[in-house]
């Protein structure tokens, strides 16, 4: 009756430990998360701060989050990171390295493309002219995947129905242009000199926002018709201690509330009520960012292992 009771305990789905907050190594695994977070949103700001608006200092800041944000999580939680320049050596088969080498090439490109609005007017372009343009197409297609690969990892992961979609990339990807957009609003709200058309911004947030509501809703759909690991994994989403995270922070706080601010916020709303909304839109997007990253890495189970 034991070894059955034992037999029936190995079957059950069993919770990923390495990732995110929660992990065996704790605040090391965290990092992770962290990792993620800032990579996206740092990759997103540059992207909306050099193509919807003009702000240099707006994507100076975003590729500052990868570069060091990003890069120093990534160490903490590699704990040796005399390591590190493995995790670059297989870009054909592992999303990890590729995702990784965009990361370079957005910095080295990033950097490249705003030189000359920062004091290294001798290099041979500018971001007028040909060569400018082709350095910051590089850039950018490097930061679309930068904002992308996590999703790709995460749905490499075969052993974990959750994560195992293709779902996961398209959402990373949606949630890092709308924590660039969130991260240029703070930035503009903290630059006196700064000049950008508000009412484009609030209105391409809310068009993500409704966006990531509807791939939210996808996902939710699409574990409820999966196996019985990845309907688990709805349940700790849904019933656990995580919901506290996917819906408190993630769906209210992070997707629901942005929404109904930013609606107010367009009805001719002007001022210093105006900025204080689109500062109080722009903090719970955030914060909902990295509460839905943190639910789907928290409801990753591995598929029961079966002994004969």
């Amino acid at each position: 009756m034991a070894s059955t009771q034992q037999m029936e305990m190995k079957c059950e789905p069993r919770a990923q430990l390495e990732w995110g907050f929660g992990g065996r190594r704790r605040l090391r695994d965290g990092a992770l998360l962290i990792a993620l977070f800032l990579g996206g949103i740092g990759a997103g700001q540059f992207v909306v701060s050099t193509w919807l608006f003009d702000y240099p200092l707006s994507a100076a800041i975003g590729l500052l989050f990868v570069g060091a944000g990003k890069s120093a999580a990534h160490l903490i939680y590699l704990g040796r990171p005399v390591r590190f320049y493995r995790l670059f050596l297989k870009p054909r088969t592992s999303w990890i390295s590729r995702g990784l080498i965009a990361m370079i090439v957005l910095l080295i490109f990033g950097a490249g493309y705003l030189g000359p609005q920062y004091g290294f007017d001798w290099l041979p372009w500018s971001t007028e002219d040909n060569l400018g343009k082709i350095i910051w197409l590089v850039a950018l297609a490097a930061a679309f995947v930068v904002m992308a690969y996590d999703g790709f990892v995460l749905a490499s992961c075969r052993s974990i129905p959750s994560w195992h979609t293709m779902l996961l990339p398209v959402m990373f990807f949606a949630y890092s242009i709308a924590g660039g957009l969130a991260m240029t609003a703070l930035t503009y709200l903290c630059d006196s000199g700064a000049k950008i058309d508000l009412d484009a911004l609030m209105f391409l947030d809310l068009m993500l926002l409704g966006a990531m509501l509807s791939l939210v809703v996808f996902y939710i759909t699409n574990l409820a018709g999966s196996d019985v690991t990845a309907r688990e994994s709805l349940r700790m989403l849904l019933m656990s201690r995580t919901a506290v995270f996917f819906i408190g922070l993630a769906i209210i706080v992070g997707l629901l509330m942005p929404l109904v601010l930013g609606i107010v916020h367009i009805v001719e709303l002007q001022g210093s009520i105006a900025l204080t909304l689109l500062a109080v839109t722009a903090m719970l997007e955030l914060a909902g960012d990295i509460s839905m990253r943190h639910s789907i890495l928290k409801a990753g189970l591995h598929m029961p292992v079966y002994w004969t």
